[in-house]
């Protein structure tokens, strides 16, 4: 998944723990509102210089590398990048895939023999129509199943990406519980982004906080009948009551460096989807140190009506800080 360009680093800044490194925008899916479908040659590295970027994260104290794009199956240095990560002491290797490819037996058991430890993929819809619609792409769905059907029984940590569209938004727990009974462990909750749209006018697929919350909530709840996590990533303190920040997203304590193509390297946080604008409601906000915002583009949307300043008595005996989704 690409992330666009940091804005100005927040005041604090954990250790570096993660490299999110991102070594092509090429895909073999064409999901709306991704800036995948349109990569060409100039947003490729070449193998020297992702071998580069993994001993930079090393020498920084990265211990533990994440794989994402574009597709990062697609390279030609997949196999090559994971055998390089693993001799270079990167203790968990994620790989952030549509797992068309790892639909293959042979080909993932190659990624696991190379050094690949968990594999996140990415949800859309348990209704094949939606989620190859949202890809833009048909028979992903069906490769996705398979992949799961190859990869539970090989000892591999299964995560999931739901990118929440008004499309996808009431089947959230029911998604959640399908995959949980198929071995996923944890599921991260992204909010659809205008941030990659392009000339497309992509508004109508942003659901609304007062819409998606009582629905992701539901989800979190059937996560934690099933033994896994949930995370919200793009979601403000204020949209959540205060026994939910537990599932907030804190980008900052991940200590995560994300370096994309053309060598642009920058601390997660600093990402405008990770660093949302703050309006006139925050100012007064008790958790505004912990809170990242609002994204830009959903306030473009939605506008701020919904934000409103968290009083200082809601702090008491609950932890603001969120999950660092090192799990």
């Amino acid at each position: 998944m690409s992330r666009p360009e940091p804005r100005p680093s927040p005041a604090r800044e954990a250790p570096l723990r993660w490299l999110e490194l991102s070594p092509g925008f090429a895909c073999n899916c064409r999901c709306l509102g991704c800036h995948s479908c349109s990569a060409d040659a100039s947003d490729q590295m070449a193998p020297a210089e992702v071998l580069h970027w993994l001993q930079h994260g090393r020498r920084l104290g990265a211990r533990h590398l994440w794989l994402s794009g574009g597709e990062p199956t697609l390279r030609k240095d997949f196999l090559g990048t994971l055998r390089a990560a693993r001799q270079l002491g990167y203790q968990r290797i994620k790989v952030q895939t549509n797992a068309m490819l790892l639909s293959y037996a042979q080909f993932a058991d190659k990624a696991l023999a190379a050094g690949m430890t968990e594999v996140n993929l990415l949800l859309k819809s348990m209704d094949p129509k939606i989620h190859d619609g949202l890809n833009r792409t048909p028979r992903s769905h069906q490769l996705l199943g398979e992949a799961i059907e190859v990869l539970r029984p090989r000892n591999v940590r299964l995560e999931g990406d739901i990118l929440v569209t008004t499309r996808n938004l009431h089947e959230m727990p029911a998604l959640v519980a399908h995959y949980a009974a198929l071995g996923l462990r944890h599921f991260n909750i992204w909010l659809f982004s205008l941030v990659d749209q392009g000339d497309a006018d992509l508004r109508r697929l942003v659901p609304r906080l007062d819409a998606l919350v009582p629905v992701m909530l539901e989800a979190w709840r059937v996560a934690q009948a099933h033994g896994a996590t949930l995370c919200s990533l793009n979601t403000p303190h204020c949209a959540l009551p205060s026994e939910a920040w537990p599932i907030q997203f804190d980008a900052a304590g991940m200590g995560l460096l994300v370096v994309n193509p053309g060598g642009r390297a920058f601390r997660l946080e600093t990402s405008s989807i990770e660093q949302g604008e703050y309006v006139a409601a925050c100012e007064t906000c008790a958790v505004r140190p912990w809170c990242h915002g609002m994204r830009a583009d959903y306030l473009a949307v939605h506008g701020e009506a919904e934000l409103r300043p968290v009083a200082q008595a809601a702090l008491a005996g609950h932890d603001p800080r969120g999950s660092v989704l090192d799990l």
